[in-house]
């Protein structure tokens, strides 16, 4: 035989007879050993890539962060500009890697809509933490507009890499519902894809003669084929003739605040309520404006990220607001979420004078603060009613930027937004149903008109708790993760909530709109969180009157005061009987005082029968003489 076919040729015939035999006697064909060779070799192919993706991202941050120890420190952004938790793993929905070769080239046409990747500055892993009273501290000096300074953006984490499906991946995913739908006798094709950091939408586009209803029915039939933790069906998206599919991507990102507050969203956006609420399904930073909404009602399980996002609310505003914009008035029945925000007293937070807590914990101190807000928000009314304005934002275009004088040249003065956070409001109505629901709905129905907004948050979502009249007065509301279909209703009024995946998944109800938007929320840390606190509580301290008190009386049921008249007042009576002028901006101006103690020393003067009470823009009528005033006990002017 060697000598008829040479060498070679006999080696490859015996290597074939060789062959034929392993194949009889295993029973395995030649093209089943070929294709699963080159589903190994696929496989290798797909990992290798995504080591090649990852490797190039830190490739990047890498030359990012040379780029940035060149150059001087960067200006943090201005108004021109629950335990830290890993994310829970999501249970793979696509691992089948012998289904990549049954793609047809029809997915190869199919749309990929990836997002901006995030800009990462640099390879930072530790914060900057202001040492309190250590070196780090500010030169201290006097509170100033000028020269406050904004919290830089390196006191919180950038993002991370994260290991993204490829596109191969994704058009794989989208080839296996189209088979899930068929095997339902529903027809459909996937026209579009949107990948994003936690989820990614896969646009279904129905054959003719296919009911929406069909594809609703299915959610959970089709998690249970895909192997997701659970499916939310979109139906239909809104603008287009298409079923939105959103299944859980294999590897989550933690969406940072940090790489929200660096976006240009976030930077061109004027207002000083400016919120970072996170990233859509198809990863673009999605901001809004608190101002607008202007309350928020904030509801879901717990653990589900209500409480990260109240520090994402309280985070976005210090990056945009100075002391002197925006304060802030805390109610933490829970204790623990927001105590540690008790070192702004002299800065951003705003108390009650006469309690004995700056974060409020109690009910008792909750109900004495949401009365005090009452009582401001009708000081308010008044100062604009003698400045003739008719809104917060008119007022603060008067006294900010045309610098309007009053009344006897007194200058008005500025005045800060008032945001009022509830951490767990069942808490409150549960002890204190009535006491605490009327001051919520008085305030809602009409202190946005005078810069006072409130956040209210919620783990428990029921008719008890969110009561008709308080919903009714909060269109604006953000839903995370709930338990049932009736929970999702009581917050939102459709379902939808129960499909979230939770820790920071939410559903937000923007203002103007009945439609929920899907956002991942921005993630803060408690560090960040303590960073930043030290940050601006090592600024110097804002000059500022605390909220007035209200006790109750005898004989006219309610006055405002913490218990005792102001030591001017006997001075302030004087002065008004001798001008027969009942005045704030006299007060002001003879007395050295400001507006809020002025306005509250009227108030007991017209409570003591000395003036009249509030009528308009004029000055309040005097109603006693200077022998009056002696009948009284209080000894007028001596000329």
């Amino acid at each position: 035989m060697i000598v008829w076919l040479g060498f070679a040729g006999t080696v490859i015939l015996l290597f074939a007879i060789a062959l034929i035999g392993f194949s009889a006697i295993t029973q395995a064909s030649l093209s089943a050993w070929v294709s699963g060779l080159a589903g190994r070799a696929n496989d290798l192919r797909l990992a290798l890539e995504r080591r090649l993706n990852q490797y190039r991202q830190v490739r990047a941050q890498r030359r990012l962060a040379e780029r940035e120890m060149s150059t001087a420190e960067r200006r943090p952004p201005r108004s021109d500009l629950e335990e830290e938790e890993e994310p829970e793993e999501i249970e793979e929905e696509f691992s089948d890697a012998d289904e990549i070769r049954a793609l047809g080239s029809r997915a190869e046409v199919i749309p990929l809509r990836r997002p901006e990747q995030p800009r990462l500055k640099g390879e930072q892993t530790q914060l900057e933490l202001p040492v309190e009273g250590g070196a780090d501290r500010m030169e201290v000096r006097p509170y100033s507009p000028s020269t406050y300074r904004f919290p830089p953006l390196s006191l919180l984490l950038p993002s991370e890499p994260v290991d993204e499906m490829s596109d191969v991946e994704l058009k794989r995913n989208a080839e296996l519902l189209e088979k899930a739908l068929l095997e339902f006798n529903v027809q459909a094709r996937v026209v579009e894809i949107s990948p994003g950091p936690v989820i990614t939408r896969y646009e279904v586009e129905p054959a003719p003669g296919v009911k929406i209803a069909q594809i609703l029915s299915l959610s959970n039939d089709l998690a249970r084929m895909l192997r997701a933790q659970s499916i939310r069906i979109v139906a239909p998206i809104p603008g287009k003739a298409a079923v939105g599919v959103e299944i859980p991507n294999r590897n989550p990102a933690i969406v940072r605040i940090r790489e929200i507050l660096e976006s240009k969203e976030f930077a061109e956006s004027p207002s000083v309520l400016t919120v970072a609420l996170g990233r859509t399904v198809s990863g673009k930073p999605y901001v809004t404006d608190l101002a607008k909404m202007p309350h928020l009602l904030v509801a879901g399980a717990t653990g589900s990220g209500k409480s990260v996002c109240l520090n994402a609310i309280i985070t976005s505003i210090l990056y945009k607001a100075r002391p002197d914009q925006v304060q802030f008035v805390l109610i933490d029945p829970k204790r623990l979420e927001l105590s540690l925000y008790a070192k702004l007293r002299d800065h951003h937070l705003n108390y009650v004078d006469g309690l004995d807590e700056v974060v409020i914990t109690t009910p008792a101190n909750a109900i004495a603060a949401l009365r005090a807000v009452e009582y401001e928000m009708q000081r308010r009314y008044e100062l604009f009613a003698h400045a003739g304005v008719r809104s917060f934002e008119d007022y603060d275009q008067k006294v900010r930027q045309d610098h309007v004088l009053a009344e006897n040249g007194v200058p008005f003065e500025p005045i800060p937004r008032l945001v009022v956070i509830i951490d767990e409001l069942a808490d409150l109505m549960l002890t204190a149903a009535k006491e605490v629901e009327e001051p919520i709905a008085r305030l809602a129905h009409m202190s946005r008109a005078v810069g006072i907004h409130l956040v209210l948050a919620t783990q428990r979502p029921s008719v008890d708790v969110l009561t008709g009249v308080i919903k009714a007065n909060f269109p604006v509301r953000i839903a995370f993760r709930v338990f049932s279909k009736t929970d999702s209703r009581t917050i939102l009024d459709m379902n939808g909530a129960e499909k979230l995946l939770g820790r920071g998944d939410m559903l937000f109800v923007p203002p103007g709109s009945p439609e929920p938007i899907r956002v991942h929320g921005a993630y803060v840390s408690t560090e960040e969180s303590e960073a930043l606190v030290n940050w601006v509580a090592n600024q110097p301290p804002l000059p500022k009157e605390p909220l007035a008190q209200m006790r109750e009386t005898q004989a006219t049921g309610t006055e405002w005061g913490n218990g005792e008249r102001d030591p001017l007042f006997e001075e302030a009576a004087r002065l008004v009987v001798r001008h027969q002028q009942g005045s704030i901006s006299l007060l002001q101006r003879r007395l050295k005082i400001g507006y809020s103690r002025a306005a509250r020393i009227i108030d007991e003067l017209e409570e003591a029968g000395i003036v009249g009470p509030f009528d308009g823009s004029k000055a309040r009528e005097v109603l006693v003489d200077e022998e009056g005033l002696m009948a009284m006990g209080i000894a007028p002017y001596g000329d």
